[in-house]
């Protein structure tokens, strides 16, 4: 099995899941969008006062459901909130970048990389979702707040799957320590494989592609926090909610590293929507013997699906450039103009010289925002006024790269027992 395979399932077993637990002194469908819960106690606290109590933590970690738009609104009001108390004092680990991608984050962070470049590191790592996190990324910027990347290199998932290499000492001298044996965690990931088998993948490869996914992660905070940059730091960590919430993904992982006070928090959606309910993965999980996190943050859902613009174009990057192929029915493209094999030139007068340079300059819109859309025809110069809007009718065109919100359920919906 190749590893881009693994990694696109892990990519869809890593979103943030709301799950059907409980605080035991709390029942969560009473609570509103915006309660912020104590989960051991079940007593609310304002943001100032989960501010106060994370200002006691040196990692905290904070929960995602890479395609909610909420989960990222919380991620940066903690950050913001943070910087403010300990000012000079914060991190963010991100298990969006690989390790191998710490330098350009470190330009990223230093402004000697350009946010359009970033973009290219960012979906060779991830996927084309960059949207969800340039608020949170442009904030770390501009307040020059460290970027761990956390994620395992490709050449790591390819080394772990044959068992026997491990105990190589080439290997032994690469890969982070493997711990294989908690029970709770094993349990944890076999319910999704068992539930949802992905055919021709083997579980023992899944399971250890995992493992090394959550150990990477949290050998990369342990070796900044030992470092002579990150010694008087505390970090923030961003990652998918399989990877935090019960404490035995990468939390666990860093402790058994480094003995430090850590918190977690879990932005959670009671009610989905019934449009999203088609994102749900339902997996009846074993039973958990301890919370999930210190804090629930109550969130809507929402994705970008309303947000994003689209010129409605079929293009492909050929020797005289970027071509189009086609348009979409009733799409803006069509409306304006554009024709099958024109060839796409520049966006506002930004060059286009590849279809990552129009898909950036494109997802740089707003709804209702105008542009110029310059091409060649027939050796023709020629100019569209546009008018960007959402996908309207075009039902059919994918919205963004990366995972899927899920759901996660024991016995019933979300917020009942």
């Amino acid at each position: 099995m190749s590893a881009c395979i693994i990694c696109c399932i892990l990519l869809m077993g890593c979103a943030g899941s709301q799950l059907n637990w409980q605080s035991p002194y709390r029942e969560l469908s009473s609570l509103e969008e915006g309660d912020i819960l104590h989960l051991p106690t079940g007593i609310k606290i304002t943001k100032e006062q989960l501010t106060h109590m994370l200002g006691a933590a040196q990692v905290i970690y904070v929960a995602e459901t890479h395609d909610n738009i909420h989960s990222h609104k919380v991620q940066l009001e903690i950050l913001k909130a943070l910087a403010e108390r300990h000012p000079q004092k914060m991190a963010v680990g991100m298990e969006m970048l690989k390790r191998s991608s710490q330098d350009a984050a470190d330009k990223w962070i230093s402004g000697r990389l350009g946010e359009k470049d970033f973009v290219k590191v960012w979906i060779e790592n991830w996927s084309n979702n960059f949207e969800y996190y340039r608020s949170i990324l442009r904030y770390m910027r501009d307040n020059k707040i460290p970027l761990v990347a956390l994620l395992a290199p490709d050449d790591w998932t390819e080394k772990i799957k044959n068992e026997s290499s491990i105990k190589t000492k080439e290997h032994e001298d690469t890969l982070p320590e493997m711990d294989y044996e908690d029970p709770y965690y094993f349990d944890y990931i076999r319910a999704f494989f068992g539930e949802h088998p992905m055919g021709g993948i083997d579980f023992d490869d899944f399971y250890k592609v995992q493992v090394l996914r959550d150990e990477s992660m949290a050998e990369s905070i342990t070796e900044y926090l030992q470092s002579e940059q990150g010694r008087d730091k505390k970090i923030l960590i961003f990652a998918g909610g399989h990877h935090v919430q019960y404490g035995f993904g990468i939390p666990r992982r860093v402790f058994r590293r480094l003995q430090i006070p850590y918190a977690i928090v879990v932005p959670i959606t009671i009610h989905i929507p019934a449009e999203k309910m088609h994102k749900v993965m339902h997996v009846h999980l074993p039973e958990i013997p301890f919370q999930p996190g210190d804090f629930a943050w109550i969130v809507g859902y929402e994705d970008l699906r309303d947000q994003k613009v689209y010129l409605g174009v079929i293009v492909q990057d050929t020797d005289d450039g970027v071509k189009v192929l086609g348009m979409l029915k009733d799409s803006t493209a069509e409306e304006v103009g554009l024709q099958k094999d024109d060839i796409v030139t520049a966006v506002d007068g930004e060059p286009v010289e590849t279809k990552f340079d129009l898909t950036y300059l494109i997802g740089l819109k707003e709804p209702g925002d105008k542009g110029l859309i310059e091409v060649l025809r027939n050796n023709e110069s020629l100019r569209f006024e546009v008018t960007f809007r959402t996908n309207g009718n075009l039902g059919g065109v994918p919205q963004h790269g990366g995972a899927e919100a899920m759901e996660v359920l024991r016995d019933g919906p979300v917020g009942k027992k």
